[in-house]
């Protein structure tokens, strides 16, 4: 005979879950607030960029300064750099356009063919 004191696997599975989502919300992170203007905005962007551009020369230069082979840590550490930076910004970017969606009421610019 089954034992009377014991929950049904469905109310002890509920309950998993209700414990996980608990603390899933006291461990989540706090998300940024959305910049009050586009100046900020482009700030982050020149920010994201322009670090990610000085880590690479940075690094770059370290690497010819330990390893003897000048000038090509700096392109290399720059070119990467660059490369990162454009990928910040279109990370940035693209989160930026997620967490503010256009309005689809909004009325629309026309063309020049219209």
């Amino acid at each position: 005979m089954a034992d009377q004191n014991k929950p049904p696997k469905d109310d002890a599975l509920s309950s998993l879950r209700r414990q996980v989502g608990e603390a899933q919300k006291r461990n989540a992170p706090a998300s940024p607030s959305p910049p009050s203007n586009a100046s900020s905005l482009a700030l982050r962007f020149g920010g994201e960029f322009g670090a990610a551009i000085l880590v690479g020369a940075l690094l770059g230069y370290g690497a010819d300064y330990f390893l003897h082979t000048q000038p090509w840590g700096l392109v290399i550490g720059l070119s990467l750099g660059f490369v990162t930076g454009v990928v910040n910004v279109v990370r940035l970017a693209g989160a930026y356009s997620r967490a503010n969606p256009t309005d689809p009421n909004a009325p629309s610019i026309p063309d020049d063919e219209d």
